[in-house]
């Protein structure tokens, strides 16, 4: 049983990527790098992206800019307060639970006492 684990693990090990290919892929760190820089570079690299996004934010459109460009409807409060009033038109019209019992569509709950 032994010789048998050896071969599977013989077989594996022959499959394992080097070490570079692993690197490469972002999967290990380089270990001809010292770990002090590596994790330094870490975090300049999460220094400069935080920078970046809070440049993006800072300039971001403003809403009258976006209309302008036709990413935004001018007057989305509008097309939201439509579906709102619907909405409530709907509710307020929907029949009582005693009208869906006689119509067949909920069945006739037992009166709890």
């Amino acid at each position: 049983m032994a010789a048998t684990e050896n071969k599977d693990l013989d077989s594996l090990l022959s499959h394992r990527p080097e070490a570079q290919e692993l690197v490469d892929r972002g999967i290990m760190k380089d270990p001809k790098v010292a770990p002090a820089l590596q994790q330094h570079k870490e975090e300049l690299n999460k220094a400069k992206i935080q920078d970046s996004l809070r440049h993006k934010i800072d300039h971001r459109p403003t809403r009258e800019e976006l209309v302008d460009q036709k990413i935004l409807e001018p007057r989305m409060g509008a097309t939201f307060e439509k579906m709102q009033n619907s909405l409530e038109n709907k509710i307020t019209e929907r029949p009582d639970p005693e009208k869906l019992v006689e119509q067949g569509i909920l069945p006739d709950a037992p009166n709890k006492e």
